[in-house]
């Protein structure tokens, strides 16, 4: 995890670092949120604040993603997936 990165879309009023992000309602209504941006990671999960990842996006109160991680992220191993069948009882 890289310790300090530049974030896209980033405000900075009073010192304090912030993004807005559109929150929409369940009856439609949208409505802006000022989130506080860490400037490294660590910060982030100390504080549950957002920071941004250059491959991953952003990560939301320093430990969830804001989008989900494409297969190739999470296979960068080289494995591959598939279904698997339930085990045979051995009676």
């Amino acid at each position: 995890m890289p310790t300090k990165t530049t974030q896209p879309d980033v405000k900075v009023e009073g010192g304090r670092t912030y993004r807005e992000v559109e929150i929409t309602a369940a009856d439609g209504s949208v409505r802006i949120q000022r989130r506080p941006v860490a400037e490294t990671f660590q910060e982030a999960q100390e504080r549950r604040w957002d920071f941004y990842h250059p491959e991953l996006g952003w990560i939301l109160e320093g430990y969830k993603l804001a989008v989900d991680r494409p297969i190739k992220s999470i296979m960068a191993d080289g494995s591959s997936g598939g279904a698997r069948l339930p085990a045979e009882d051995s009676e």
